[in-house]
């Protein structure tokens, strides 16, 4: 269930409190693509991370020495996290990343790990222009684990308006968590069509145990504002 007006789903407000989506440690797919395509080192470098969840990756960017700020909807986690990391009270903000994002400055890297595909077609476009007003000329979009129309629940749940989102999942990893956005190439490149991309991978990961032939397929991606 979404509340009109808001495209961040009550439902990962609930999931969220029963910590059944509490990852912790930093995504490894995230830190490589950091590695291999941001300048880090850089003076003042600023990260701006888009559905933050539980934290997973905010040692990763501390640990760097990053300005790190984020936007997350969830109030309850956001009160976890501005307790865990006491030094990020002013940059840690909720907030809907689909209707406003709450900070002033510009970013060298932002970055989304499988939050922005949590929504439908018109909700990831309306992101996607904040986040050119957020980035710096020369900054990039990082967006890890964006769900590929080859995943084995890209057909499953209930359709919505937008033929790229489902819902009401009944079983599996999307139960009880609102929409879901899956995306074949040319969707992902007409959604950027402001960007150039640096990357643009895709993982399929066939499963046999426990559930024999499920395979999840995602997108992952580095992509910068094309030049004027």
């Amino acid at each position: 269930m979404v509340k009109e007006g808001n495209n961040f789903s009550e439902e990962w407000e609930v999931a969220y409190k029963q910590r059944t989506h509490q990852s912790k440690w930093p995504w490894s797919d995230l830190v490589s693509l950091v590695h291999r395509y941001v300048n880090t080192e850089k003076d003042d470098f600023s990260v701006l991370e888009l559905g933050c969840g539980y934290g997973a990756n905010i040692p990763f960017f501390l640990s760097l020495g990053a300005h790190y700020c984020a936007v997350e909807g969830s109030g309850f986690v956001v009160s976890h996290l501005k307790e865990r990391f006491v030094e990020l009270q002013e940059t840690i903000k909720q907030a809907d990343f689909t209707k406003d994002i709450p900070f002033e400055r510009e970013f060298d890297l932002i970055i989304d790990r499988a939050s922005i595909t949590h929504n439908d077609t018109e909700a990831i476009q309306n992101t996607l222009r904040l986040i050119t007003r957020r980035l710096k000329p020369e900054g990039v979009f990082i967006g890890v684990d964006w769900f590929s129309h080859k995943h084995s629940y890209c057909h499953q749940g209930m359709p919505t308006h937008d033929q790229y989102t489902r819902n009401q999942f009944a079983t599996g990893p999307f139960s009880g968590i609102g929409n879901v956005h899956f995306s074949d190439e040319l969707h992902l490149r007409e959604l950027f069509s402001d960007f150039d991309f640096l990357a643009l991978e895709h993982k399929k990961l066939e499963v046999f145990i426990p559930q024999k032939s499920e395979v999840i397929a995602t997108w992952n991606f580095v992509a910068r504002i094309k030049a004027e």
